[in-house]
């Protein structure tokens, strides 16, 4: 476990304290310690799927807690690219993408974040076409916590895999309403 403190100014946002996550490559997303896949079949196509992913306003439906995505890099998105996540606690993600390849797959990691929870994170999305306007949707997440989190890991672990489902759950339902419209 590395030992990261706080540096004194936020590259991204000066007013927020800025926690530094380690480098992190696409072979963790096979070796970290805390990894969790969870799969669901989705009702649009993969094309369909990365433009909700693309979409900063679709995100705080679908995804619990999540209260605005900002890209910071333009498009076309590629590895390199880069955005900021603010959750409603206040706390900000800031990511860059390691992978992207529209309608297949996509990889991001933490550069760091505003509040002592990773030492490192990453997550992996894969998506395979099924046709008939349906695809699978796999995705990976895996970390390091790091501070009070990793102090209380051990009890909040079981829970990660619920959540996980249910935010799955609530694409599903996205991608279901937006089908529709």
């Amino acid at each position: 476990m590395t030992s990261q403190t706080a540096s004194l100014t936020n590259p991204y946002n000066p007013n927020k304290t800025y926690f530094e996550c380690r480098p992190f490559g696409m072979a963790e997303f096979d070796t970290a310690p805390y990894r969790y896949i969870t799969n669901v079949e989705l009702p649009c196509t993969p094309d369909a799927l990365f433009d909700v992913f693309e979409d900063p306003a679709s995100w705080p439906y679908w995804a619990v807690g999540i209260k605005k995505v900002e890209w910071t890099s333009p498009k076309p998105f590629r590895a390199g690219t880069t955005r900021t996540v603010t959750f409603a606690d206040g706390t900000e993600v800031y990511e860059r993408f390691i992978e992207w390849e529209r309608g297949r797959g996509l990889a991001f990691v933490l550069d760091g974040h505003s509040s002592e929870i990773w030492h490192s994170f990453g997550e992996r999305y894969r998506v395979r076409d099924l046709g008939s306007g349906r695809c699978h949707f796999e995705w990976t997440v895996c970390y390091e916590p790091r501070g009070a989190f990793a102090k209380a890991h051990p009890w909040v672990k079981p829970a990660m895999a619920l959540a996980f489902k249910i935010y799955l759950f609530r694409l599903k339902r996205w991608c279901t309403k937006q089908a529709r419209s």
